[in-house]
């Protein structure tokens, strides 16, 4: 059995309460994880999760709201969490951070980076997309009523709840749907017991109270951020897999032409989820 996760939560200036998890060595670089959506303070991009404690890295990952064991936040945009963030880490004495993001976790490492300044002292951005500023390609499967609701999160997250109720019945069956789902270098990645235990668990934690948490972090990312992106001063590496079914490669590509000052990886042949394969590169390079 690998050691868990060291465990904690800070009540906030609101009273709210955030949830979070450390994994690796507590006198570590700092990591902040901004989590997918859904997932949870559990997520983690290695399958034995000594591996922080080996490179010298102190992984923080915090329940945005309405995830796992954090209050919801009525009304929050994507802004917000920064201020969420200072905080917890705040109270935890850390000064200079990174910040990776799988998934939907890039609009909210991308506003630490604006927010904090120097304190972020690089990104990183797994399978991200860029915000709604620009015409996106969208999918033919997306509904013409989710497309409307786009400038209004509260009414695409009514849409979307109903949608993503059914995950929240069996959350631990997320990634045996993906497996079916995505490409065949994710079904590679996600056919390990050790990932898919690493996905079932951070899933189940995230949908812990339900669709609604969910339904409403998606709306979030589907209206403006709330910041320009050319205003995010730090070095930003995209890790991009050119077979991303869950999020194709070209919003990666979007991404990256709308950040100041990027370094784009795109790993040929290589899916969502991509991290798993390539995690030491990617915080050595995080971390430089």
């Amino acid at each position: 059995m690998h050691p868990g996760p060291r465990e904690g939560s800070v009540r906030l200036g609101d009273g709210r309460t955030l949830a979070y998890a450390e994994y690796g060595d507590p006198d570590g670089q700092v990591v902040l994880g901004c989590h997918g959506s859904p997932s949870s303070r559990l997520e983690r991009h290695v399958e034995d999760p000594e591996d922080y404690r080996r490179w010298g890295v102190r992984l923080v990952v915090p329940d945005r709201p309405g995830f796992g064991r954090s209050d919801p936040h009525p009304g929050r945009r994507v802004v917000d969490w920064p201020g969420d963030v200072e905080q917890l880490l705040d109270s935890l004495g850390v000064d200079r951070f990174a910040a990776l993001s799988l998934s939907g976790g890039a609009a909210y490492a991308l506003a630490c980076a604006h927010e904090f300044g120097d304190r972020v002292r690089a990104v990183g951005i797994l399978g991200g997309a860029p915000p709604p500023d620009v015409p996106w390609p969208w999918p033919r499967w997306i509904p013409s009523r989710v497309r409307a609701g786009l400038h209004r999160p509260a009414q695409l997250a009514s849409v979307l709840r109903p949608a993503f109720a059914p995950l929240a019945v069996r959350p631990e069956l997320i990634p045996r749907y993906l497996q079916v789902r995505l490409n065949s270098a994710d079904r590679r990645v996600i056919g390990r017991p050790a990932v898919r235990r690493v996905l079932a668990t951070t899933f189940a934690e995230g949908m812990r109270n339900g669709s609604a948490a969910l339904a409403e972090d998606r709306a979030l990312l589907f209206r403006p951020w709330g910041f320009p992106l050319s205003m995010v001063a730090q070095r930003v590496h995209i890790w991009h897999g050119t077979q991303d079914w869950q999020v194709p490669v070209v919003l990666g590509q979007v991404l990256s032409t709308m950040l100041p000052d990027c370094s784009a990886h795109w790993m040929a042949g290589e899916g969502h989820f991509l991290v798993f394969d390539h995690a030491r590169d990617i915080y050595r390079t995080l971390l430089d």
